[in-house]
């Protein structure tokens, strides 16, 4: 009698451990939304927008909240953000960030030399490969050119605001934003 009362304990305990390991990985109910633009692997159906796989948790939450309170401004965005809690946005954060990197790889080819040599500033906080260390910072590895050099020029123009990007940015012009856009879109996920 104890062996099967045991089986039947195993038993009973696989069966959850399988049924909530498939529920936390179902797609976020907001995902939708989100897929149409950034895709639901993470891969943005356009160059200008960012692609959001493997990017971290943290990150993706600060920013959608930025975005649903109005403090990072992006007519879509703050839109689409608005209508999110503060769950939705916790799920989609965890789901973009379990998706594999990507290497965007999409930026002008003849720029990328010039990109790594100006990318000095950029290693102190975004890492040597493009990974900081802070979780709320962004991933720059893989990233969409065009995405990286509109961030920066935004940063330039007070668009977009962090102390730090305002020293960074001051002396760029939009060649060397789009050279550090070629660089970053082409180094590739580093193994963890």
């Amino acid at each position: 009698m104890l062996n099967v009362k045991n089986g039947l304990r195993t038993t009973v305990a696989l069966v959850f451990a399988v049924f909530f390991s498939l529920v936390s990985w179902a797609e976020p109910a907001a995902l939708a939304s989100c897929a149409a633009c950034h895709g639901s692997d993470g891969k943005s159906t356009d160059p200008a927008w960012p692609n959001l796989a493997g990017q971290h948790e943290t990150y993706l939450e600060i920013q959608l909240k930025a975005y649903r309170s109005g403090d990072r401004n992006n007519a879509v965005m703050n839109g689409m953000a608005a209508a999110l809690s503060d769950a939705d946005i916790a799920e989609l954060a965890t789901w973009y960030a379990a998706q594999p990197r990507l290497t965007a790889a999409n930026g002008d080819q003849t720029m990328v030399e010039e990109g790594r040599n100006r990318a000095g500033y950029c290693h102190a906080c975004h890492g040597m490969q493009g990974a900081p260390v802070a979780d709320e910072w962004p991933i720059l590895a893989g990233q969409n050119a065009a995405y990286i050099a509109a961030q920066l020029a935004g940063f330039k123009s007070g668009l977009r605001y962090h102390p730090l990007m305002v020293n960074v940015v001051k002396d760029l012009d939009p060649t060397a934003m789009a050279a550090l856009g070629a660089y970053y879109s082409q180094v590739p996920p580093a193994a963890e």
